[in-house]
């Protein structure tokens, strides 16, 4: 590696403090670094051999969708919660450097959602992209919505519950794992449809190809109803919804790059920082 964009979450005094570490540690090993907004894309991304965030997912999450269109392989260095999309810690990345900065990292694409909202037939919102998940939910009121689903212009199901959290692999441990969702490991080519909190109990998770697009059509369930909900990418970006407002989720076409150590594997992620056998 000649040249990394570094990123940080300034509002989290732990990344503040690791953004001068970690830059020191890439310019000993002779690794030029470019510092930069998670709000802005800088014209010279596509310059950079690789990113490296210091933050939470919050942090990754936002990066990750900033850098879908550049190509540029992203590492995160946890400086938050869980920190599940992240690399490594502070103190791995101190004893992780010589490699890192050697390129000895391997890149592990992961395929991202394309979101779009149309109201009467007009776009009014997006291509938006998410690297875990669309969710389309109630809104202030917390009252129960009702939502139509199709796939590929054929009818899936309508759905009366608290939404539904339309997911990838990546993001199958996310929000979609908190709704009862199963895990998908990244590989996976699949899209996972997820109901919260159906008023149906038979209603349940749906592992969809990931080639086939999904429709969520926010709609009435009585005549007087007045529904109020919102569509959200990572939890990050979103927008109000109206009756008839139509979500089209389909895959990205280009995947996300996360840097990962290669004797890395997602059963060992798994089992590390969601504890299993653990609690």
């Amino acid at each position: 590696m000649s040249t990394v964009a570094l990123f940080h979450n300034p509002e989290k005094e732990q990344a503040i403090r690791a953004v001068k570490v970690v830059r020191g540690l890439l310019e000993r090993h002779g690794v030029k670094v470019r510092l930069s907004s998670p709000d802005r894309a800088e014209p010279w991304l596509k310059s950079c051999d690789a990113a490296i965030a210091i933050g939470g997912d919050g942090t990754m999450l936002r990066i990750a969708r900033l850098l879908a269109t550049h190509g540029v392989p992203l590492l995160g260095v946890n400086a938050g919660g869980l920190g599940y999309l992240s690399a490594m810690d502070l103190d791995d990345f101190s004893r992780e450097v010589p490699r890192v900065a050697a390129g000895r990292f391997v890149v592990e694409p992961r395929w991202m959602l394309s979101v779009e909202v149309h109201r009467g037939g007009k776009r009014v919102f997006g291509p938006g992209s998410a690297l875990n998940d669309c969710v389309v939910r109630c809104g202030d009121q917390a009252r129960a919505i009702r939502l139509e689903v199709e796939s590929l212009g054929r009818f899936v199901a309508a759905y009366f519950g608290d939404g539904l959290v339309v997911a990838t692999p990546t993001g199958s441990t996310a929000y979609a794992l908190a709704a009862g969702g199963p895990v998908l490991l990244p590989g996976v080519d699949a899209m996972l449809l997820t109901p919260i909190c159906p008023h149906s109990l038979t209603q349940r998770p749906v592992v969809l190809p990931a080639e086939h697009p999904l429709t969520v059509r926010l709609t009435r369930r009585n005549p007087g109803d007045r529904p109020q909900a919102l569509v959200a990418l990572d939890g990050q970006v979103g927008l109000r919804l109206a009756v008839g407002d139509e979500v089209s989720v389909s895959r990205g076409g280009q995947p996300f790059k996360l840097l990962v150590p290669p004797e890395r594997t997602h059963y060992e992620l798994l089992r590390t920082k969601l504890k299993w056998a653990e609690r």
